[in-house]
């Protein structure tokens, strides 16, 4: 199944590639978390729309797999497990040696790291294209610039495509999962009282900054289950005691149980999500789920939202304090995330459904 995709010029069938993209081996490196992933879904769709006669490939954290493994915008993936058994100059340098074999004349790199850079300069491709940011600017032949503050994380992607002659207006990031996926969300859902509504939580996130409360999770699931809605826990094996506290409050524990593309599935299913800055509002947003968006240590600014989500920002005087979030508080008090609660939560989540008509999903 695919959710944000619109028929495209090329979608139908094999045309004339245009002269923007002669490349017939293009490799796209995105090597970072999954939000990064999703956020890079509409650049891969731009690519293949512009590009349909292409070989493209996609160099990719395991991490991630969930997320582009159905995707049809790609004909082959390299999963590169910089963190685990690929960790060590020796195995970078035999992944260099395999990409140098792939005989790419055309690289794009959304990742900006200087590994990225070394990985992209590797292939010996005629053309390299990242971001003007050093030192890892020094491994394209073309750049453009990079302002974290002027444009939107998706829109700077797609300026990727800019050396290229395409400026891509659409902006939605996509998921794909399977039929399978889809069989293990119904299974997962079977408990859950017919008819129920369902609202997904998030409840673990990359930094440990960024997560709301389970405690805070849990008041809101009971918050939900007295309007007759049915929550639902999803997260990482590291996020199993968020999910066990918010069962305490009635919601249905499946952290540590599903993969991406299952919780795509059931995100597919649900009428409302909530969660912090991570890969899964992205997903949610890709499949247009109303989503209630929890901003702590970083701020929203980086993202043009869709008016089916609200975003709630904690009132602490120090947030936001990072790009990206952190493992430890820099205050050591961390009262962004915890300040928001629960209550608060539930009435923006109401207003949000009344406002856009979707109370039952």
């Amino acid at each position: 199944m695919m959710s944000g995709d619109r028929p495209a010029t090329g979608d139908a069938g094999r045309v004339d590639l245009p002269a923007a993209i002669s490349s017939r081996n293009i490799l796209v490196i995105q090597t970072g978390f999954v939000g990064d992933m999703v956020l890079t879904t509409p650049l891969l769709r731009s690519l293949r729309k512009n590009a349909p006669g292409a070989r493209i490939t996609l160099l990719h954290s395991p991490r991630c797999e969930g997320i582009v493994r159905c995707s049809r915008r790609i004909d082959h993936r390299i999963v590169y497990r910089k963190n685990g058994p690929d960790r060590g100059i020796g195995s970078l340098l035999r992944l260099c040696a395999r990409l140098k074999r792939g005989g790419y004349d055309l690289v794009i790199s959304p990742h900006r790291s200087f590994r990225s850079g070394m990985l992209a300069l590797s292939t010996g491709a005629r053309r390299r294209i990242g971001f003007a940011r050093p030192p890892s600017g020094l491994f394209y032949t073309d750049t453009v610039p990079y302002s974290r503050w002027e444009s939107t994380f998706i829109r700077r992607k797609l300026t990727l495509l800019e050396p290229l002659g395409i400026e891509e207006e659409d902006e939605t990031p996509e998921l794909t999962w399977d039929d399978t996926e889809e069989k293990k969300a119904r299974e997962l859902l079977g408990t859950a009282p017919k008819g129920a509504p369902i609202a997904l939580f998030a409840v673990g996130a990359a930094w440990p900054t960024k997560c709301w409360p389970a405690e805070s999770f849990r008041d809101l699931a009971r918050l939900l289950g007295e309007k007759g809605w049915t929550a639902v826990a999803v997260g990482a094996g590291g996020d199993r005691s968020a999910g066990a506290l918010a069962a305490e409050g009635g919601a249905l524990d499946f952290t540590g149980r599903t993969s991406l593309e299952t919780v795509a599935a059931l995100l597919g299913r649900a009428t409302l999500f909530v969660g912090g800055d991570s890969g899964l509002l992205h997903m949610a947003r890709a499949l247009r789920v109303p989503s209630v968006a929890l901003f702590g240590p970083t701020g929203p600014e980086q993202f043009r939202f869709e008016p089916f989500v609200r975003v709630i920002r904690s009132g602490a005087h120090c947030a936001p304090c990072s790009d990206h979030g952190a493992r430890e508080c820099p205050e050591r008090d961390w009262i962004c995330m915890p300040g928001i609660e629960a209550k608060r939560v539930f009435d923006a989540a109401m207003g949000l459904l009344e406002r856009i008509g979707a109370a039952t999903r």
